[in-house]
């Protein structure tokens, strides 16, 4: 079954000619579907089969200085996919009400919005608190949205950039995200989750073998060409 690889370089690489560079060394026919999200800054010198952006603003265009594109403008660019709702972004303030604006101007725009959800969770936490929390997040950022059009990411912000996203006294491998991604699909209608939180070619095989896993949204492995290609050619 293929599953979904979507490489977040965040504010990597340092310049144009290395993020060129970076893309060049990412298999281009891989065995899933690899899209990468480089910064916006290089997207349009990026060449690689499906691109992702890292943000959009809602609006199409206008008196909006210092905003990161509109979905009209990285659809010029041929973006296919955006991450909205990044927990570095809500840490910055950004709202569920920004959140669900975005998502439908992608939408209207024929990009598949990434909803990333996960923030304000914690470690110690059991699992009813936070799909509590998950849950919330939903609600706010589908409001008024057909959920099947998108994918989501659970990203518990604890496992970002962790190295280990599942040393923790309550989880089991990869079977709480399994439990997040069924009630996801079950109580909202999502049609497609994927994992994030420090994802890697290491751990890359325990949550692609779970069946309501469907891909991954690596950050920093995403970064790394050998690693990067063995989840996006991962054989399950």
């Amino acid at each position: 079954m293929q599953k979904i690889i979507i490489g977040n370089w965040k504010l990597n690489p340092l310049t144009l000619s290395e993020a060129q560079a970076l893309a060049g060394k990412i298999d281009r026919a891989p065995k899933h579907l690899a899209a990468i999200c480089p910064p916006t800054a290089f997207l349009s010198s990026i060449d690689y089969p499906v691109l992702g952006a890292q943000d959009c603003f809602w609006q199409a265009k206008g008196p909006y200085t210092g905003q990161s594109g509109s979905p009209a403008q990285l659809k010029s660019l041929g973006v296919k996919y955006c991450i909205v709702g990044h927990s570095e972004k809500r840490a910055l303030g950004e709202s569920g009400e920004q959140i669900n604006a975005k998502i439908m101007a992608l939408l209207e725009n024929k990009i598949t919005p990434v909803l990333c959800i996960g923030f304000d969770t914690k470690a110690d936490e059991d699992e009813l608190a936070v799909i509590d929390t998950l849950a919330e997040q939903l609600a706010e950022a589908l409001k008024n949205v057909d959920a099947a059009k998108i994918i989501v990411a659970y990203e518990p912000v604890w496992a970002i950039s962790s190295g280990n996203p599942y040393e923790t006294k309550h989880i089991e491998k990869a079977e709480h995200a399994e439990k997040i991604a069924i009630y996801a699909k079950t109580k909202f209608g999502i049609q497609t989750v994927l994992y994030g939180g420090s994802s890697n070619s290491a751990n890359a095989p325990s949550f692609l073998s779970q069946p309501n896993i469907d891909g991954l949204l690596p950050g920093g492995a995403s970064l790394l060409p050998d690693d990067f290609n063995q989840m996006i050619n991962l054989e399950l």
